[in-house]
């Protein structure tokens, strides 16, 4: 193998760019500013943000988008903590993410030192794996290491702490290795899962983040046979969710007692890389009896988690497919009956109190999601952040696309949607990208949006102005009937835009030619769109007072024997 003198930060960047790796977000700063430097002179693109939490979910956003890694790259201390939040977003959103952060200098005999924390066992809960860096002839096969942590199995984040002290020398550098080719074992639960497949005749399936490679291969299968699809809500898209066959499920549909019926039917139920965590199943609410899951993952530690299979397959999803695609007879499922089901399971909650949107006129926002649903394309990427807009989105809108809904799922971090929006668009320049924000969310990285300007990233991000943490304060209402920390005050945000130098549209009073070169520019796009309560929710707090007056009213002694009597009536 041939081996050639270079200093170690060089030996990183080019390991970096053997791994795929050609684009890294983060912050320079004292302790890295060598390695910027490295990526300056191998020309690998680095994007400058606001701040390491940032760069941590555009990194995140940039995964979700394409399933390649990007880097992320902080000082140690106050660099690697401002990070966390992101890593630990990555960790439970299945998101590959390599994590280069400096080791903090040291000094013999020394306490106390400027930012010596101890790293590794604080990430280590958040991530896969953490590795030091501390000499120049171990730099490829730690990079390639860590890459191939950060994305087989289930993918997530990876760290390398970097010791440049050691590292900023010369020496002998090792050419990093070839990529191995993967060969596939025959096992018998393969043989097994065909014969089960074959077999069944109301096969379902459950597809995950795991199977996006396989998804037209899968789409194929199901409309050959006549199988109905769902996905985690992660993985929504996977096959385009106006396909007669695909379901439209999403926990915050709230009609998990619908499918569970469906469920309860089948006789086979394919989970297909999903980890079937709290929010892929509805807070562990989907029944999958043991009796009827095939659990197929290319991480051993998903299988059995929280659902006992009757076969547990660990492998890419991918690795399965040929024994799916043999000949089999069709189901037992109609197609009438699978679309009536598809109609129900995608129809909002009955009893879902939901605000107004202002534009041409009062909209609810189904019709404001319709209305977004037809001006973008088909493969359009929608990323959402943290509240009330997310429920909103995930309720009424319609992921066309594979990697068409991009949000944080078992995180949920606020201050999410726009850096990973600019991810997402940074990774995929040729897909529209729109970002999906609350007003609270936006407060949190709304400077951002110089960001994706210097880099000129055409955005289109529209803010939901309630002035309100309003997910926060419809759960106060229903619990309290008060409201208490959550009114926000917003800036103006037109003459906020002019000062970014980001256009500015606000929702209603601009036309649909406006709309459409707002998402068809060259620059970054604001659109405001003005929200505020409807009837419904402004009748949850007085219901939530009456019920305490009643309570209050009733006493406990006649509510305990109210109780105790409702417990022990019979049924009619």
């Amino acid at each position: 193998m041939a081996s050639r003198t270079t200093d170690g930060v060089t030996a990183i960047c080019r390991a970096l760019q053997a791994a795929g790796i050609d684009c890294v977000f983060g912050v320079p700063g004292t302790q890295n500013v060598l390695l910027f430097d490295g990526f300056r002179r191998t020309g690998i693109r680095t994007v400058l943000a606001s701040h390491e939490l940032a760069a941590a979910f555009m990194a995140n956003g940039f995964f979700r988008a394409t399933g390649r890694l990007a880097a992320l790259a902080t000082i140690p201390g106050p660099g690697f903590t401002y990070a966390l939040t992101g890593i630990a977003e990555a960790r439970l959103d299945s998101a590959g993410l390599l994590f280069l952060v400096g080791k903090a200098s040291t000094a013999p005999g020394r306490r106390f030192q400027l930012q010596a924390i101890d790293q590794r066992a604080i990430a280590a809960p958040l991530v896969k794996a953490t590795f030091v860096l501390d000499a120049p002839d171990q730099v490829a096969r730690i990079i390639a290491e860590a890459c191939a942590t950060a994305t087989s199995g289930e993918p997530g984040p990876v760290m390398v702490e970097l010791d440049f002290d050691a590292l900023s020398g010369g020496g002998a550098v090792v050419d990093p290795p070839t990529t191995p080719v993967r060969v596939v074992a025959r096992d018998a639960k393969l043989d097994q899962l065909k014969e089960l497949f074959e077999r069944a005749e109301r096969p379902v399936f459950l597809l995950g983040q795991g199977a996006l490679a396989s998804g037209s291969r899968l789409q194929s299968i199901a409309e050959a046979h006549t199988i109905p699809i769902l996905t985690t809500p992660s993985a929504r898209g996977i096959v385009a969710e106006d396909h007669p066959l695909v379901l439209g499920f999403d926990t915050l549909r709230g009609r998990t007692i619908e499918l569970n019926r469906l469920l309860d039917q089948s006789d086979l139920v394919l989970g297909l890389g999903c980890k079937l965590t709290h929010n892929g199943s509805a807070g562990f609410e989907l029944r999958l009896p043991p009796d009827r899951l095939v659990h197929v993952d290319a991480s051993a530690e998903v299988l059995g988690a929280n659902y006992e299979p009757l076969l547990g397959l660990v492998a890419p999803v991918e690795d399965v497919m040929a024994d799916l695609e043999t000949p089999r007879a069709a189901t037992q499922w109609h197609l009438d009956e699978l679309q009536a089901l598809s109609r129900l399971l995608r129809s909002a909650p009955d009893d879902a109190p939901e605000p107004v949107y202002h534009g041409p006129a009062s909209m609810k926002p189904a019709e404001f999601f319709a209305w977004l649903r037809a001006l973008l394309p088909r493969d359009a990427i929608v990323v959402t952040d943290s509240g009330l807009h997310q429920i909103l989105t995930r309720r009424h809108f319609d992921a066309l696309a594979p990697r068409g809904l991009i949000f944080p799922s078992d995180f949920q971090s606020m201050g999410f949607g726009l850096p990973a929006a600019i991810g997402a668009k940074l990774g995929v320049p040729e897909r529209m990208v729109v970002a999906l924000i609350g007003d609270g969310g936006f407060l949190m990285s709304g400077l951002e949006l110089l960001t994706a300007r210097r880099e000129g990233v055409r955005l289109v991000v529209f803010v939901f102005n309630d002035g309100q943490l309003n997910q926060i304060r419809l759960q106060q209402w229903a619990n309290f009937g008060h409201a208490h920390a959550v009114e926000l005050l917003n800036p103006n945000y037109s003459a906020l835009c002019e000062g970014l130098g980001v256009r500015y549209l606000k929702f209603g009073e601009e036309g649909p030619t406006d709309m459409r070169d707002a998402l068809e520019g060259d620059t970054p796009v604001l659109i405001e769109v003005v929200v505020s309560d409807s009837f419904a929710m402004r009748a949850v707090p007085a219901i939530a007072r009456a019920k305490e007056v009643a309570r209050d009213a009733i006493g406990p002694g006649l509510r305990d024997w109210l109780k105790s009597r409702l417990k022990g009536r019979k049924p009619a």
